[in-house]
C-alpha cells in the first residue's frame, strides 16, 4: 500500500495552492469495547470470503468476478484512464513529425507563380519531404501538473475498480446467505403448515363425533389459510433470491442453483487491532477520493501556469523540389527554426476565473472526502454495535429454542401417559417452530453483519 497520498496530501495541496489547507480531516477514533463476540485479529484478506469456508459461496463469487458486467465495465474505465495519462505524459517531451507530399498543379499563365518564375513549366510538381520538431518548455510545471493530475485520475479509477469488486462480492455473499436462510425458513414454514393441517383434521374429527363446536373448526381453517399464505410468500422470496444471485454472477435469472439449506450460527467476528489507525488506507472508496483530491490540486497548479509566458520552439528540416529528379540534391535542402514566446497581458479575467473554478472543484472534493471519512467511521461503529446486539440475541435465542424443545419432549411424554391431549402437543410444536424461525433470522443477521463489516473495513483492499 502506498501511503504517500495520505501522509503528504495537506502539504502537497498547500504547496500547489500557495496557501495552507486546513480542511482535510483525519479519521475519527473508533473504540471497540471488549466483549465475547469480537476476536482481535488481522484485517480482511483480499479473498475475504474464504474465511467462511463455504465451497458454494467460493464458486458463486468466482463466477461473478469472471462475468459480472459491472466489473467488466470498470476495468475498461481503468484502461481509459491509463491511456489518458500517457497522452498527458507526451506533452513533457519533444514531438517529431514526418510529412511527405507530392502536389501536381496546372499553373495559370498570368498567375503569381509564373510572374515571379517565368521559366517554371505550366504543369508543376511540388515534392516535399519534411521532419518537423516542436517542443514547449515547461518552466512553470503546467504539463507536469497535468500529467500528475492524469495519474491521480488513473489511481482513482483503480481504487474505484476495487470498490466495485468489493460491492459485487459482498452483494453475492449477502444474496447467498439470504437464500440459505430462506431455504431453512421455507422448510420450517412448511412444517408449521403440516402441524396446522393435523390440528385442523383433529378438530374436524372431534366435530364429527359431536365433541367439538364449529367455532374452533372455523378458526383452525382460518389459521391453515394464513399459513398457506406464508408458504406462498417464502417460496416467492426464495425465487427472488435465486434470481438476484444469478444476475450478480453474470448468469440468466433462471439458471439452476444447487444450494444446501443448512446455516450454522457464527461464534465470533474478527476485528482488526489497528482499527482507527489504518481505516483510511484500507477502504478503496476513501483512497479513490484522496486521489481525486490530489488530481484536482494539480489541476489548480496547471491553471496558475497560464499567468506566465509560454515559450516554445519549432524547427523543420527537409527536402523540397519541383522535380523528383532533383529532390535529393543538396540544393533542395530546406531548414528553419521558429522560436516563439507569448505572454497574456489582458484576458478579461478568464485565467483567474479558471483558477477559481479549479479551486472550487478542489474544495468540493475535499469536503466530499471529509464527509466520506465521517460516514465511514459511523458505518464501522454502527456495524460493531449491531453485530454485538445480534450475536447476544442469537445466543439467548439458542437457549430459548433449547428450552422450548425440552418442553415439547416433556409434553410428548405426558401425552403418551394420557396426561395431555393432542392439541397441547400441536401447540408446543407450533411454538418451537416459530422460535426456530426467529433463530434463523438472527443467524442470518450474524452473517449479514459479518459481510457488511468486512465491506466497511475495505474487504482486504491493498
Amino acid at each position: 500500500m502506498d501511503y504517500k497520498p495520505l501522509l503528504l496530501l495537506p502539504f502537497l495541496t498547500g504547496c500547489l495552492l500557495d496557501e495552507p489547507t486546513h480542511h482535510i480531516i483525519s479519521a475519527p477514533s473508533i473504540e471497540v469495547a471488549d466483549n465475547p463476540y469480537f476476536a482481535r485479529g488481522d484485517w480482511p484478506e483480499e479473498n475475504w470470503w474464504k474465511a467462511f469456508a463455504n465451497p458454494e459461496l467460493d464458486a458463486l463469487i468466482h463466477q461473478a468476478l469472471a462475468q459480472n458486467p459491472s466489473l467488466q465495465s470498470v476495468q475498461h474505465r481503468v484502461q481509459q484512464a491509463k491511456e489518458e495519462a500517457d497522452v498527458a505524459k507526451a506533452k513533457l517531451y519533444p514531438l517529431l513529425f514526418f510529412n511527405a507530399s507530392d502536389n501536381w498543379e496546372y499553373l495559370s499563365k498570368n498567375g503569381l507563380y509564373k510572374a515571379f518564375n517565368p521559366n517554371l513549366p505550366r504543369n508543376a510538381y511540388t515534392v516535399d519531404l519534411t521532419l518537423a520538431f516542436s517542443y514547449e518548455f515547461d518552466f512553470w510545471s503546467k504539463y507536469r501538473n497535468l500529467f500528475q493530475a492524469a495519474i491521480g485520475r488513473q489511481k482513482a479509477e483503480e481504487a474505484t475498480a476495487a470498490e466495485v469488486r468489493l460491492i459485487v462480492t459482498t452483494a453475492v455473499a449477502q444474496a447467498y446467505f439470504a437464500l440459505k436462510a430462506n431455504l431453512v425458513k421455507e422448510q420450517l414454514i412448511k412444517d408449521l403448515y403440516a402441524v396446522r393441517v393435523e390440528t385442523y383434521d383433529l378438530q374436524k374429527l372431534l366435530l364429527k363425533k359431536g365433541l367439538y363446536s364449529k367455532l374452533p373448526v372455523y378458526l383452525g381453517e382460518e389459521n391453515l389459510e394464513e399459513m398457506g399464505k406464508r408458504v406462498e410468500a417464502i417460496e416467492e422470496e426464495v425465487a427472488v433470491n435465486k434470481h438476484l444471485l444469478n444476475i450478480l454472477a453474470g448468469l440468466g435469472p433462471d439458471e439452476p442453483l444447487k444450494i444446501g439449506g443448512q446455516l450454522l450460527a457464527l461464534d465470533t467476528l474478527t476485528i482488526p487491532e489497528t482499527l482507527s489507525l489504518n481505516l483510511l488506507s484500507r477502504r478503496p472508496d476513501l483512497m479513490a477520493q484522496i486521489w481525486r483530491v490530489e488530481a484536482l490540486a494539480h489541476e489548480v497548479g496547471a491553471a496558475k501556469a497560464d499567468f506566465f509566458p509560454n515559450i516554445n520552439l519549432a524547427a523543420l528540416l527537409g527536402l523540397e523540389s519541383v522535380k523528383w529528379s532533383k529532390l535529393f540534391y543538396g540544393s533542395s535542402a530546406t531548414t528553419g527554426a521558429l522560436p516563439a514566446i507569448s505572454l497574456p497581458l489582458y484576458t478579461a479575467g478568464s485565467i483567474r476565473a479558471n483558477i477559481d473554478a479549479k479551486r472550487a472543484n478542489f474544495e468540493t472534493a475535499v469536503q466530499e472526502y471529509n464527509d466520506l471519512v465521517l460516514k465511514s467511521a459511523q458505518e464501522v461503529a454502527d456495524l460493531l454495535s449491531i453485530a454485538k446486539s445480534i450475536f447476544a440475541q442469537c445466543e439467548k435465542q439458542t437457549v430459548i429454542v433449547d428450552r422450548a424443545q425440552k418442553r415439547l419432549d416433556l409434553t410428548l411424554l405426558r401425552q403418551k401417559s394420557g396426561l395431555d391431549n393432542g392439541f397441547e402437543n400441536y401447540a408446543f410444536q407450533e411454538e418451537i417452530l416459530q422460535k426456530q424461525l426467529e433463530n434463523i433470522d438472527l443467524v442470518y443477521g450474524q452473517y449479514l453483519a459479518a459481510v457488511k463489516l468486512i465491506k466497511a473495513l475495505g474487504g482486504g483492499y491493498q
